[in-house]
């Protein structure tokens, strides 16, 4: 996921590339650790039957520019399902992950996923980009009940 208004950025969210590391391609810059980020991520459920939808929630203690969230089963690891596009998001379906739409700040996002066909147990993971050189990789998702 590249952003921002720099050659080589993505700021109209992560291309498919992105998908297999869930990493901005920031040049030489390296991740922030996940236990330092000022974002959590909050799934409102990690248990769900055919069609369900899981609201997830990231928010932050500063702005931040994008994100690469990606919902995936704890047991076996393999991404499942699908997102909701909501304003200032897009779907990356190929690794079920939803990314930014644009680069403006952001205080938080509520994105929605949806359930495959079966009943199961998903988590979410992924990486917040605080601006081109600041990011947070390796970020999990905290259960809280809505």
């Amino acid at each position: 996921m590249l952003l921002v208004g720099v050659v080589g950025a993505w700021p109209s969210g992560a291309p498919s590339k992105a998908c297999d590391s869930l990493m901005p391609q920031h040049g030489a810059n390296r991740p922030q650790s996940a236990r330092s980020a000022p974002y959590t991520l909050v799934q409102s459920t990690d248990s769900y039957r055919p069609g369900d939808q899981v609201i997830v929630y990231v928010r932050g203690s500063v702005p931040f520019k994008g994100l690469l969230i990606q919902a995936f089963d704890p047991r076996t690891n393999a991404t499942l399902g699908e997102w909701v596009e909501g304003g200032g998001l897009k779907q990356l379906a190929e690794c079920a992950a939803m990314s930014h739409a644009d680069n403006r700040d952001k205080k938080a996002a509520t994105l929605v996923w949806r359930a495959p066909t079966q009943h199961g147990n998903v988590r979410f993971r992924g990486t917040v980009v605080q601006q081109f050189n600041t990011f947070y990789h390796g970020l999990s998702a905290t259960v809280q009940k809505v």
